[in-house]
């Protein structure tokens, strides 16, 4: 007698998506286990986690990683999670195994957001849920060998908490998000406007009420454990320019040009360009970035809190803006590493099911796509076929040169369709208002 099992159609998106991502993992797991390809999650993470199941808290010793004795350069939850595995593991290749079922159940976590999210915006399930799929597979061994997918969803659930006018919680998880990688905070602005616009200024109270107590409620414990949990920020605003950058591939670019000189070496755990230019704009670009940010804030606070403009057109100008504020912490940055592309999979998301032209929504996806891709290619070629610290060569020059130069590209067409947005906004007010 058979076993008849009645399978729903969500449960068979769920199985399909889920057992894709589990043959991925084990195909990485065999590539790392049966070859001496670096890990961040063997040679950096493991290291970490056994530190502190021998007693060792984060921000008080310095510990061997990478095959150095390294500072503790992440916020402090994201050591829980680097912990977490250890707990079921004390020997390398098990914490790997621990760490990919981890990762695992944040993509399904992730799988359950794209869901909600078509639902609220009367998409397609299974549609999203494979582009989501899609999208972080073409980044796979950025989602089992980094914790950057942790952050990423748990923005992605404070997004759809917000939707869900779950304001207090979507607030509690974004400052929980900042704890483990810091640029959820930039979001912090954009959803408290967001409601004031919506005239929930009551949550919008609550929400920031949350939002700073959750935070001072880890940095608090992590003090009164003797530790300095903001000690990390030093490390991030002592970098020098890494090569992945979108200013520094400039540079290195003119130097192939024979326009500059350019040097290459490895600290703070990235490879980094030094010379005049790189360490004249190493120092500029994080004010940059806050220029820019404080600006688009002022931009949309500007446009949403004004009266009598259309509540509809709120939502996807929110979208928007939150979008160009993750690349703008992406793009003007001393830093590009290829993970941060995942940062970028819930805003294209987003991108994808809000009103607007088909054809501006397929382009957007197309160079978003490619840009994953020549990513791959750039880790391929600048990192799989060159040492630490050498020069770069032509050809992994011109692949990032390329990615980033697409980038910029998307950045530029998102930006340019909110101001034109907000530009009609303001000509259809001229055309309501009396002679």
């Amino acid at each position: 007698m058979g076993l008849d099992v009645n399978i729903t159609g969500r449960q068979r998106n769920y199985i399909l998506f889920i057992g894709i991502y589990a043959v991925l993992s084990a195909i990485l797991f065999a590539v790392v286990y049966l070859t001496d390809m670096p890990s961040s999650v063997c040679d950096g993470y493991f290291p970490y986690a056994d530190a502190m199941a021998n007693g060792i808290f984060p921000y008080t010793e310095e510990v061997w990683a990478y095959d150095e004795w390294r500072t503790w350069e992440y916020p402090p939850m994201a050591y829980l999670f680097l912990f977490i595995p250890r707990m079921f593991a004390p020997s390398v290749a098990g914490y790997q195994v621990a760490f990919i079922v981890m990762t695992g159940l944040f993509f399904i976590l992730g799988l359950w957001c794209s869901e909600r999210l078509a639902d609220r915006m009367g998409h397609d399930r299974l549609r999203i849920m494979a582009l989501y799929s899609v999208l972080m597979f073409l980044m796979f061994e950025f989602l089992t060998d980094r914790f950057d997918m942790i952050p990423m969803i748990l923005t992605f659930l404070a997004l759809i908490l917000a939707m869900d006018r779950k304001y207090t919680w979507a607030f509690v998880v974004l400052a929980f998000a900042t704890t483990v990688k810091l640029y959820p905070a930039i979001f912090f602005p954009i959803l408290a406007i967001y409601m004031l616009a919506k005239g929930e200024r009551m949550g919008a109270l609550k929400g920031v009420a949350a939002f700073i107590i959750t935070g001072l409620a880890v940095l608090a414990l992590f003090y009164l454990c003797g530790a300095d949990p903001l000690s990390f920020t030093k490390y991030h605003t002592d970098r020098p320019l890494e090569m992945e950058s979108v200013i520094a591939s400039l540079i290195e670019f003119t130097a192939l040009l024979g326009l500059t000189d350019v040097s290459y070496g490895f600290d703070f755990g990235s490879d980094n360009i030094y010379g005049s230019l790189p360490d004249i704009f190493s120092g500029l670009m994080l004010p940059l970035m806050v220029v820019v940010l404080v600006l688009l804030y002022a931009h949309y606070a500007y446009w949403t809190l004004r009266s009598g403009l259309d509540k509809s057109k709120l939502r996807p100008d929110t979208c928007l803006v939150l979008t160009i504020a993750m690349m703008t912490f992406i793009l003007v940055s001393t830093v590009f590493s290829g993970q941060y592309m995942v940062w970028l999979i819930p805003f294209v998301l987003l991108l994808y099911v809000i009103p607007g032209k088909r054809e501006e929504k397929d382009t957007m996806m197309k160079l978003f796509v490619i840009g994953e891709v020549l990513t791959q290619l750039d880790f391929l070629v600048n990192f799989g076929f060159r040492g630490e610290g050498e020069a770069m060569s032509a050809l992994g020059i011109l692949i990032l040169l390329t990615r980033n130069i697409m980038m910029v590209v998307l950045y530029l067409g998102l930006t340019m369709r909110l101001i034109e947005n907000d530009r009609g906004k303001l000509f259809r007010r001229k055309a309501r208002a009396p002679e």
